[in-house]
């Protein structure tokens, strides 16, 4: 089975957006186009856009875009448009038919009853992307827990097969629904995120001298990041080296953070996907202190992306002991035992003293990426999901 029609379905995404839920969407939609696939994004407009009820169909990036705005959560921004549900609904259907896809490819979001109701209508065969399970990380409680169980599993049964990052999370799956559940990770563009991005001026301009050594966070000012404890890393850090922190995003602890931050610590804000490599080339060592608190409950079953991109940037890593960490980062980096801040702080400074260390894994994680994280050979592993599941092969 050669190239295939695809209807990628992404109602909990905004296009574009500095989300890594994007960042994972797009990438992934651009690979299977670039393997000759005939795919369709169907997804939520960004900014003005989304407030013009009479453009349903774009291009973004060369990929041709079908906009839905269906309430896909509960928060209030999305709430505003309820009104356009039934339009969007019809609007969707009016797209499948005329594309005539082989397959829909959907990225699980609760609550999603737009999706079950299309299944039901047309019935083409559909893979389910799992990220996240939403109700044992407690995004929902109480009767919107109980809803979005049975919203979940309506999902689980129609897919022909379910998609998920790791295997930690796999296994979760697998205790929930008999659906097949096929492991593909996350990935990156090696030819976006690379080490020899030319950043003299770009130091400059951030006042940070050639003799600094640059430590840098990418993400979301969210708890479960660990972005909180940067600040009491930089002040327990004890090295004869200059150092600059310099951490890029933001979100809801981003004013918390900045309360407390040191001296030496540079704020960058959000920045978009494609202005993140020049920082991260600048750098020379990059960090994920994810916060343990976090995990207590289910363990680290995530694949940040950030991860595959500080690999592909070819810059030592520091992050935490946890499995599915450890499956990504291998020889690019240290990591610490989960929750224990002072041996990431020792670690953190082994590293900042021993620059032909920190070279070695800068080395190793550009080659890991170069050889297995591509988003094109993700693509294929996804596109073998498909054969899979068009020919009844599970």
């Amino acid at each position: 089975m050669g190239a295939m029609k695809i209807a990628y379905f992404a109602f909990d995404q905004f296009v574009p957006s500095k989300h890594a839920g994007f960042v994972h969407t797009y990438s992934i939609v651009k690979a299977l186009k670039e393997r000759g696939n005939d795919i369709t994004l169907y997804a939520i407009p960004a900014s003005y856009k989304l407030y013009n009820p009479f453009r349903w169909s774009d291009n973004y990036s060369g990929i041709d875009i079908h906009y839905v705005r269906f309430t896909v959560s509960y928060r209030p921004e999305i709430l505003a448009f309820a009104p356009l549900n039934i339009l969007s609904y019809y609007k969707t259907l009016e797209a499948l038919k005329k594309q005539n896809p082989d397959i829909i490819h959907d990225r699980f979001h609760l609550p999603n009853p737009f999706s079950i109701k299309i299944f039901e209508k047309l019935e083409i065969p559909k893979i389910l992307e799992v990220n996240s399970l939403y109700i044992e990380d407690e995004a929902y409680k109480g009767i919107k827990a109980k809803k979005a169980e049975r919203d979940r599993r309506t999902q689980f049964e129609q897919a022909s097969a379910i998609i998920t990052q790791t295997e930690t999370l796999a296994v979760m799956i697998r205790g929930l629904t008999n659906t097949p559940v096929f492991i593909i990770p996350n990935g990156v563009d090696p030819e976006q995120f690379r080490p020899d991005i030319g950043v003299r001026g770009l130091r400059r301009k951030l006042g940070v001298s050639e003799e600094d050594v640059v430590i840098t966070f990418v993400g979301s000012f969210k708890k479960w990041h660990g972005v909180h404890h940067i600040p009491d890393i930089a002040r327990k850090l004890k090295t004869e080296r200059r150092v600059k922190f310099l951490l890029i995003g933001s979100g809801e602890l981003f004013d918390d953070v900045k309360r407390s931050k040191t001296d030496d610590m540079i704020l960058l804000g959000a920045k978009s996907h494609d202005e993140i490599p020049k920082y991260l080339a600048l750098s020379d060592i990059l960090i994920a202190p994810f916060d343990a608190d976090y995990f207590t409950r289910n363990g680290f079953w995530w694949n940040p992306v950030k991860l595959f991109e500080y690999a592909s940037s070819g810059r030592a890593i520091i992050s935490y002991d946890y499995e599915e960490i450890r499956k990504i980062v291998r020889g690019a980096g240290l990591l610490a035992e989960p929750g224990n801040i002072n041996d990431f702080v020792e670690k953190l400074g082994y590293l900042v003293e021993c620059e032909d260390e920190r070279r070695r894994m800068g080395e190793i994680g550009r080659s890991i990426a170069l050889k297995e994280y591509d988003w094109v050979n993700r693509a294929e592993e996804v596109m073998e999901t498909y054969r899979r599941v068009l020919s009844y092969d599970l």
